[in-house]
């Protein structure tokens, strides 16, 4: 399904893979499944897991600065190396690893995964052996590798970091993707817009602001929406800090902020640009009343596996236990909030993300 994006100043319509009308029963079906499956789990002990975040590679193709997985004092040349600097035999004992840790989950009872790395897309033969285990599964890539054929099961999150000069400069300070050209684009802005238009099925692009990046919000949808034509939607969240007295912590000024900023672009576009922002969500994910305090009170933690390249647990969440709780503006919690409230639009959206 194609998209007019003749004029920045229309509803926008999500990209929208083909399905013939089998596979749409099948999927929906699938679906229908998994979510009683969930909600069954939970009604029998409000802790149980069935979600997981598994790190399914330490390579990457681009070492951003601030990743949580790398030494702070390795620069971006060392970390493409990846994280645990492994020679290739070591590289492939641990790659059995991750299929055993695949494997044990399904036996747990999970359901939901999602695909982290280092950069999963250097490891699509994990994505298609994860596919035939579980029924939903997310994929979060930097977007800068081509995105692989993808399963029905799977569909892809491509971090962004603000407009293209931002994202560039944030993710690639030292140039390696200088020389990529798109549309009059460069940088890693370039090829992450070129890697989502020419893959089968599109993508969905995770902003991930900084607080700087804030009032570039606008001009970021902005060209997203007209740049990338199998754009399946925005999702909005902030980075998380160690304290709260880091410069990079959001204040609540920002968090209102980002959240009227969320709805302006909405007057524009539409709700459907945003499937994980949808009012309710973002009431939990901005309002001062719904921020964080421990582990205890995220149900991300509570519901959610999470751990790394070596299977084993990472802390309280993917971003591990240095990071203050009050600070994060992750939007999972704020989502599993709006759908047990049965907000309508938020399990609508969501449900949009479970068809690859």
């Amino acid at each position: 399904m194609k998209r007019d994006k003749s004029s920045s100043n229309h509803l926008f319509t999500p990209y929208s893979p083909d399905y013939s009308l089998r596979e749409k029963l099948q999927r929906t079906a699938t679906i229908l499944h998994a979510s009683a499956f969930a909600v069954t789990r939970l009604l029998q002990n409000k802790k149980i897991q069935f979600a997981a975040s598994v790190e399914i590679t330490d390579r990457c193709n681009a070492g951003c600065h601030y990743c949580y997985v790398y030494p702070q004092e390795w620069d971006q040349r060392q970390r493409l190396q990846g994280y645990l600097q492994l020679s290739k035999a070591e590289h492939s004992e641990k790659e059995r690893q991750v299929f055993q840790t695949l494997d044990q989950l399904k036996q747990a009872g999970i359901i939901h995964v999602t695909l982290v790395g280092g950069e999963p897309a250097l490891a699509p033969h994990i994505i298609q052996y994860a596919a035939n285990l579980f029924p939903i599964i997310w994929v979060v890539t930097n977007g800068a590798a081509r995105l692989p054929l993808l399963p029905r099961s799977v569909s892809a999150f491509v971090s962004l970091d603000g407009p293209p000069d931002h994202h560039n400069q944030s993710r690639d300070p030292m140039g390696f993707f200088a020389n990529h050209h798109y549309e009059g684009n460069t940088g890693m802005a370039a090829a992450i817009a070129r890697n989502i238009n020419q893959s089968e099925r599109g993508a969905f692009v995770h902003l991930t602001l900084t607080r700087p990046a804030v009032e570039r919000f606008p001009e970021a949808v902005s060209w997203v929406v007209r740049t990338v034509t199998k754009l399946r939607g925005i999702i909005v969240s902030g980075t998380t800090a160690k304290t709260k007295d880091d410069p990079a912590a959001f204040t609540l000024e920002d968090r209102q902020r980002l959240k009227q900023l969320i709805e302006a672009a909405a007057q524009t576009y539409g709700w459907s640009l945003f499937p994980f922002n949808q009012p309710k969500a973002n009431e939990f994910l901005f309002n001062a009343e719904h921020i964080i305090d421990t582990p205890s009170n995220c149900l991300v933690s509570q519901l959610t596996k999470t751990v790394d390249f070596d299977g084993r647990a990472v802390g309280k969440c993917v971003l591990r236990d240095e990071m203050d709780c009050q600070t994060c503006l992750c939007n999972m919690t704020a989502l599993t909030q709006a759908i047990a409230q049965f907000d309508v639009k938020t399990i609508r959206g969501v449900s949009r993300a479970n068809f690859g």
